[in-house]
């Protein structure tokens, strides 16, 4: 006797899939937002040149890796332990797409209206331990000039960005998004076995 799939439980398990995906991604976006607060305000404070420079990556790349893999491996368990490339992919980018758009907005909301002078203090003081850090290790005046130059420009820009440079950065964003999620669908793809049927 071979199994059926009945269409109404088949639409139930998308609609619940799909909720699923759409709560992961807002507690994915509220982390991700946190944790970059959570860089800013630590990185202003740092002395160590690597510290600053490693602090993003290791906060907000890492641990953001980390759960959303936990997060996608949980979501093919409430799809029954079982998802195949595509549905993995469907399910895991929503969760992704949901979390940058939530976590851009807060942030930019946050920085430009609760705390405008944040950015501003983070990069004065990358600056400030970029020049000590290259003085250090006697880099040529040229170097350290051009890499002031590049900062200033950054602290320049600070409260002239647009509602276009931040859709531009968002749709950039996406797209790293969309190739993070075919990693972790390929990562998490389990399909279901197939059972071979008894022979009459």
């Amino acid at each position: 006797m071979t199994d059926s799939i009945n269409p109404s439980n088949a639409g139930f398990d998308a609609v619940i899939d799909k909720k699923k995906s759409i709560i992961y991604g807002v507690i994915l976006g509220v982390i991700s937002f946190v944790l970059g607060l959570i860089v800013l305000f630590v990185v202003k404070d740092l002395t160590s040149f690597w510290g600053v420079m490693s602090m993003s990556f290791i906060v907000n790349t890492g641990i953001f890796v980390i759960i959303s893999a936990l997060f996608s491996f949980s979501l093919r368990k409430a799809n029954g332990g079982y998802w195949s490339f595509s549905i993995a992919l469907k399910s895991i980018f929503m969760m992704l797409a949901i979390s940058t758009i939530i976590s851009t907005i807060g942030t930019q909301v946050y920085v430009n209206f609760v705390n405008p002078t944040l950015q501003e203090q983070v990069v004065t003081h990358t600056i400030n331990v970029t020049i000590e850090y290259m003085e250090k290790n006697n880099v040529p005046d040229e170097v350290i000039d051009s890499k002031i130059a590049e900062l200033e420009k950054q602290v320049d820009e600070i409260g002239k960005i647009t509602l276009g440079q931040i859709f531009k950065g968002l749709a950039i964003t996406l797209l790293f998004q969309f190739v993070f999620a075919l990693l972790l669908s390929a990562l998490s793809k389990k399909e279901k076995p197939v059972f071979a049927q008894p022979v009459k």
